[in-house]
């Protein structure tokens, strides 16, 4: 018999199926939606599992990973392959978020003036019917003029705008949009080379970084901001590359105080130190260890790897489960410094030479002349510690 926390069954009206040849679920807690794909074969000899099969793009589905609910999504892409002695389907589709995210943004004025990003997100969401889930503490500073393009798609708007207050627009499996904004992390299961670990890639790149993060931009002139306080507003975040680099921002919409350009350099800072380490990590089974409960998109873990160089808690952000038979049943994890997601906990566990999370922005009016003198070369590398 199966394990009964390794079958996948897709529901759809209430018809069950859970033969599958293979499987592949996908949730992305920074992305639009999860994605999905199973195929099913050799299935000739079984007209009624076939007659069951009929599975059709454009129904709405639910996909149980053993008795967990792993996506609630639609069908988009059914593939048929037959001959003389062989069978073969294979269904393709997204998480029910992928409505809304492609969904041009109807509003009457189309104006969002002297709202925030959540009170924005809630109107603009609130017609499609999706969920929206809030992940710690959100940027509340208001927009004091903020206009929707014509034809602008729901995710394409939300994601502008999140860009210049700090926040991560994200989705989860059970069909609600995520706004994510500072939070603390709790590490959820650790994952150590020798014990769970069955393959791992890790990168480690300063490819993306520079010195600072300048951002400018300018706003219409009013009785209690002109000049050059309008028209040539700057501000910056710092950096951790050894040599002058800077890399310059235009703001993509007015602001109306140098706290807005702080916040957008802030986050500009985030999103390309963050950069500096990656891993994709594969573990047995769909379960974390010793909870018995399914790996979850923007839970934290503490990974050691010496051979990787990490000994450091770092974020999930993308999970894929999967299962045929070559492999059996896989869960892989691609894992990320954890303030590139928003959260500000103590993620460090005493790594010598670990990644820094870069600095909080700050007003600039002036940027560096002359490059930084050659960086003193780094003493020896520390050995190491152990687990624990």
């Amino acid at each position: 018999m199966p394990n009964p926390d390794e079958v996948a069954t897709v529901i759809v009206a209430g018809r069950r199926f859970d033969n599958w040849e293979s499987v592949w679920i996908q949730h992305r807690w920074a992305e639009d939606c999860p994605l999905f794909k199973f195929t099913t074969a050799d299935i000739v000899e079984v007209p009624s599992n076939w007659q069951l099969l009929q599975f059709k793009p454009g129904d709405e589905c639910a996909i149980y990973l053993g008795r967990y609910l792993a996506v609630a999504g639609v069908i988009l892409t059914r593939q048929t392959a037959y001959d003389a002695e062989n069978k073969g389907v294979q269904l393709d589709g997204k998480g029910v978020t992928w409505y809304a995210a492609r969904a041009s943004v109807m509003h009457k004025t189309g104006n969002f003036d002297g709202k925030t990003f959540e009170q924005v997100a809630r109107e603009v969401i609130g017609p499609t019917g999706v969920g929206i889930k809030v992940v710690g503490n959100l940027n509340a500073t208001p927009f004091a003029r903020l206009q929707v393009e014509p034809g602008e798609t729901v995710w394409n708007f939300l994601e502008r705008i999140a860009r210049p207050r700090g926040i991560v627009l994200g989705s989860d499996h059970l069909g609600n949009f995520l706004l994510i904004g500072d939070h603390v992390g709790v590490v959820a299961a650790d994952l150590q080379e020798g014990f769970n670990i069955l393959r791992c890639q890790a990168v480690i790149s300063v490819e993306n970084i520079y010195t600072e993060y300048p951002v400018r931009g300018q706003s219409a002139a009013s009785d209690e901001q002109h000049g050059t306080q309008a028209s040539e507003q700057e501000a910056s975040a710092g950096g951790t590359a050894k040599r002058y680099s800077p890399l310059l921002t235009p703001a993509e919409q007015p602001v109306w105080g140098i706290g807005e350009l702080a916040d957008r350099a802030k986050n500009e800072a985030v999103w390309h130190e963050g950069t500096i380490v990656e891993a994709t990590i594969t573990v047995q089974g769909w379960m974390r260890p010793n909870t018995g409960l399914l790996w979850a998109a923007g839970d934290d873990v503490r990974v050691y790897t010496p051979m990787a160089m990490l000994n450091m808690v770092m974020k999930i952000q993308t999970v894929t489960f999967t299962q045929d038979r070559n492999s059996g049943t896989l869960t892989t994890l691609v894992l990320v410094a954890p303030w590139l997601l928003k959260d500000r906990g103590d993620w460090n566990v005493n790594q010598p030479g670990a990644p820094a999370a870069p600095g909080d922005g700050r007003p600039s009016t002036t940027l560096p002349s002359t490059p930084a003198p050659a960086p003193v070369p780094d003493p020896p590398a520390a050995t190491l510690p152990g687990p624990g």
